[in-house]
């Protein structure tokens, strides 16, 4: 009896505790004042269930549309919609106040890299040695090795004879890219299937890392491994993968000589750049730590861009003719199609690039940041201890900024007027401030190049039937998945997505 009472006591003081946590985070708790959705006041279950979905960025565009420019997002989350709050939170200027949140610390595996370090200080020493190995100087260095894959792609897209999903090559194209120019090293995804599980693997691992992102404190939770066991399992196929690749270039990198104009991809670049501030290098384990990210990140996301411009130039044949009639008039062969004055003049083709990344962002999700002393944004004190962000996704499709937002116009950067200033003030695909993707260049010379060449040396279309409309949206689909010209993503803190399927024909040059 007594021990019944003493369980009904425990189960009753639980109750009350639990009420008076409910009571607080509903109505007394700093973010209680701002609207957003139900759940989400109580518990980051909300956010995490729609990161583990992959329509987390179309929940916060219909989270916006519902409540406004201000929502919570969950106990300690507060999202954003304005241009001005983009420059409070994220410009170079507000980073000592605005620190990576917890968000961040289940992506670390095994050493913190330039994406996970929380820290100001230490991530300012390690992005002046790394814009080392991505600067335009040392793109220069990397150039022939692109476009080598690039012509590989090229040849086998051209030498189809049926439609292909070209997703998939594109990141077969990227992954080879970005192994080659990173690490100096050869998987031939574009020919040979043997180490065409890696996209897979890291897509998949990606699903956990999303979740999680959105609700850290689930990683202590050991029933989450039946939850993910498919994403565990593709990161146990991973993660050694990579390790082989790291142990190999150290090895080889211990054979090669330390003078700077001997340098032939970004790993020997690391180790042969020193912080001009201090004179300190990097050690092999940090060298190791960037360069994976890079390898990693560096192809996901361009692929998932290219992709994307694929679609869009697909589905719109006078944009696509526009920019195919702009680079012909550029370049006379293919080994014209360098960096360089002529690429950069190609304002159509780079238009189209920026309006495809508009409107399919790879990256839509917040990038959170902790508040660490009280901060003003968008007009509002935001207490200290909380988490702030904006979804990329959201900004991109705001009617205040963009006319008709959900067309794709590449025009709409070429124009020399106040909608144009309005559009580049949220335009952020890459982000902005110090904590910006360090890789932007690079990327952006990928899509160039790669885009530029197709386009010389062929033609492309949307195949004939069903086929040609994976990718799209669907009238019948939920709210935010439902347009036919918008190209789907699945938002696993970088973007996965399916088609489009493309039939490619060439030309006699």
């Amino acid at each position: 009896m007594a021990l019944l009472s003493l369980a009904v006591l425990i189960i009753g003081a639980a109750t009350v505790l639990l009420l008076l946590k409910i009571g607080y985070l509903a109505f007394f708790h700093p973010l209680a004042k701002y609207p957003g959705p139900f759940l989400a006041k109580f518990t980051s279950f909300y956010a995490a269930y729609h990161g583990w979905m992959g329509d987390i960025h179309l929940d916060i565009w219909r989270c916006h549309q519902r409540y406004g420019d201000h929502v919570r997002y969950g106990p300690n989350k507060l999202l954003f919609c304005t241009a001005e709050a983009l420059k409070d939170i994220y410009s170079t200027g507000t980073q000592s106040n605005f620190v990576k949140a917890d968000s961040y610390t289940p992506l670390i595996h095994r050493s913190p890299n330039i994406l996970t370090i929380r820290g100001g200080k230490e991530h300012a020493r390690r992005r002046r040695i790394m814009a080392q190995g991505v600067s335009e100087k040392a793109q220069r260095g990397y150039e022939k090795r692109i476009a080598v894959h690039i012509d590989r792609l090229c040849k086998i897209v051209y030498s189809k004879t049926e439609a292909i999903n070209i997703s998939d090559w594109c990141y077969y194209l990227l992954f080879d890219i970005m192994s080659d120019v990173v690490f100096g090293a050869r998987y031939n995804l574009l020919e040979n299937d043997e180490f065409r599980y890696v996209p897979d693997a890291i897509n998949k691992s990606n699903v956990r890392m999303s979740t999680l992102f959105q609700f850290p404190q689930l990683a202590s939770f050991k029933w989450t491994k039946y939850l993910f066991r498919d994403a565990i399992a593709a990161r146990n196929q991973f993660v050694p993968f990579v390790s082989r690749v790291v142990k190999e270039r150290l090895r080889r990198q211990k054979m090669i000589s330390d003078k700077k104009d001997e340098v032939t991809d970004v790993f020997a670049n690391l180790a042969a750049s020193e912080d001009p501030e201090t004179g300190d290098t990097f050690t092999d384990n940090e060298i190791a730590a960037e360069s994976t990210t890079l390898i990693v990140a560096g192809s996901d996301t361009t692929s998932t861009a290219l992709s994307g411009l694929f679609f869009y130039l697909a589905n719109n044949p006078i944009a696509r003719a526009k920019a195919t009639a702009e680079v012909r008039a550029k370049f006379s062969s293919r080994n014209d199609i360098i960096m360089g004055a002529a690429l950069g003049s190609c304002t159509y083709l780079r238009a189209c690039v920026d309006e495809a990344m508009r409107m399919s962002p790879p990256v839509g999700v917040p990038l959170w940041r902790r508040v660490r002393s009280d901060a003003t944004i968008d007009s509002l004190v935001v207490e200290a201890g909380s988490d702030v962000g904006m979804s990329i996704y959201t900004m991109h499709h705001d009617p205040r900024y963009f006319e008709e937002p959900f067309e794709y116009k590449p025009d709409r950067w070429l124009a020399n007027d106040k909608a144009i200033e309005r559009a580049r003030s949220v335009f952020n695909p890459f982000s902005i401030g110090s904590r910006a993707c360090l890789g932007k260049g690079l990327a952006m010379t990928e899509l160039l190049l790669t885009m530029a060449t197709i386009l010389f040396h062929g033609d492309f279309e949307l195949a004939a039937g069903d086929l040609g409309k994976l990718g799209r949206g669907s009238r019948a689909g939920p709210y935010g998945r439902h347009r036919e010209n918008e190209y789907q993503l699945w938002d696993f803190i970088t973007g996965q997505r399916r088609g489009p399927i493309l039939q490619f024909s060439s030309r006699t040059v």
